[in-house]
């Protein structure tokens, strides 16, 4: 479905019985919804799971003002708000992940459970993400996809069903929709919202993963006062080379809060 949201058309994957509980599931830079296809397909039968597109990403449109986690938080806030769900599970990878942080700092009352892969509390690099905003710019997202996409997964899975999805998902995300999410990762600081965060909260990390490695997981899990887990063959995107753990992951955080 598409939907009109803080004057931006996003488009958002519904899948299961709306009467279920909600689980909201939020994507890593230059991917979409699709990559939680493995997930939505083992929990949609128990749950009503909500996939958006980020803003300039996946069928979504691109942002008309500059881009910051709190809009992308406010974004899913309304979506939610849109589809009726007063209260949800809630999850993300790498930006997603910072989203989620926002979400669940900013409105604690409506979050059932957090669930946070491979992300950090704080922008790691904030003068990289400048620059690959402007190398982007310059010369396309093309540019630095080979460099991205040896991060999200393991080189055993390059050519996998799985990992070959990952790298049409990536050949095809807009690169001005990727800029701006550099500019968000840029000046993205979570760190306040971090005391708010008291809902039933977990952080896991691939074992492998360089570009928000362990020890970044180990910070923001620490800050938010819960237990880091470690994805074992994992690197930055483990959604499909590590579906049935991170599938796994989720199940035990939500069960929590029946």
């Amino acid at each position: 479905m598409f939907l009109t949201i803080n004057n931006c058309n996003l488009h958002v994957c519904v899948h299961g019985d709306e009467t279920r509980p909600a689980l909201i599931l939020l994507h890593s830079l230059g991917a979409c919804a699709d990559l939680w296809q493995e997930q939505v397909k083992a929990l949609s039968r128990d749950y009503f799971v909500v996939c958006p597109d980020f803003r300039g990403h996946g069928l979504s449109e691109l942002s008309q003002v500059p881009l910051t986690i709190d809009i992308l938080a406010q974004d899913v806030i309304d979506i939610a708000s849109a589809l009726e769900l007063p209260a949800f599970h809630l999850a993300g990878v790498s930006i997603g992940g910072m989203v989620a942080q926002s979400v669940a700092g900013t409105h604690p009352e409506r979050v059932k459970t957090l669930t946070v892969f491979d992300s950090s509390i704080v922008s790691l690099n904030p003068r990289m993400w400048q620059e690959r905003a402007a190398k982007i710019r310059a010369d396309g997202l093309a540019s630095i996809a080979e460099g991205v996409y040896a991060r999200w997964i393991t080189p055993g899975q390059h050519n996998t069903s799985g990992g070959r999805g990952l790298a049409t998902m990536l050949a095809r995300a807009s690169s001005e929709g990727y800029a701006a999410g550099c500019d968000a990762l840029a000046i993205a600081d979570c760190r306040p919202k971090a005391a708010r965060i008291t809902m039933p909260a977990i952080v896991a990390v691939g074992e492998f993963d360089e570009a928000t490695p362990p020890a970044a997981a180990k910070v923001l899990a620490d800050a938010i006062g819960t237990e880091l887990t470690i994805i074992e063959g994992a690197a930055h995107i483990p959604m499909l080379e590590q579906a049935q753990a991170v599938t796994h992951i989720l199940m035990r955080m939500m069960a929590r809060a029946q």
